[in-house]
């Protein structure tokens, strides 16, 4: 059961990526914790991008476009319901409607959910941040070729970095556990107590 809500948290973290700045599209596996989400999902929306001046919208809709952001929508919703189904298949491996629920859980997803309408929710939120003087060095910035060879590079960065960055994390978790096995051999089970007893789904 924890698997399938954590894979429901997921699918609303990469769909809340398309709100990050330009340039820094990550990929569908970074994401905001579960509080995060559930907090940004109870917020109410931004104000209507009517209300922002014609002149302002215009600039934010072509920096988006220049950046890639409008095709984030669709990218991110594959992405998180492929991630999803993976959650639901491994929490439930011998559950012949497992599939079933993922399958009709992705048909009902995309029924209601507009990866253009994420589009539209954005844009206010460059408009709250972002000056029309900021907005026109963003776009004179990314037009270059420099600014062009940021968008395919700093999302690798930002991907090799997270990477790096788990893998010391992950390794000095390990270590931690290993200077308290001793001490506290009722939370640290050896490797043959885990095969013996592994973790339950709760």
């Amino acid at each position: 059961m924890r698997k399938l809500v954590v894979g429901c948290g997921l699918l609303a973290g990469a769909i809340g990526v398309i709100a990050q700045a330009p340039a820094m599209h990550v990929s569908a596996k970074e994401r905001m914790t579960p509080r995060e989400q559930a907090s940004a999902a109870t917020r109410k929306p931004a104000t209507p991008a009517s209300k922002i001046d014609s002149a302002k919208e215009a600039d934010i809709r072509q920096l988006m476009e220049v950046t890639g952001v409008t095709g984030l929508g669709e990218q991110l919703m594959t992405a998180g319901i492929a991630q999803f189904r993976a959650n639901v298949l491994e929490a439930r491996p011998d559950d012949p409607r497992a599939k079933q629920f993922a399958d009709a859980f992705a048909v009902r997803f995309q029924k209601h959910f507009d990866p253009h309408s994420v589009v539209e929710t954005v844009v206010p939120i460059y408009d709250k941040h972002l000056s029309s003087e900021d907005l026109r060095a963003l776009l004179e910035y990314y037009k270059s070729p420099f600014g062009q060879r940021m968008l395919k590079v700093l999302p690798e960065v930002a991907r090799d970095s997270q990477l790096a960055g788990y893998s010391l994390g992950q390794k000095a978790a390990e270590e931690a556990m290993d200077d308290l096995k001793g001490e506290y051999p009722e939370f640290v089970p050896t490797q043959k107590e885990e095969e013996k007893h592994p973790a339950q789904e709760q």
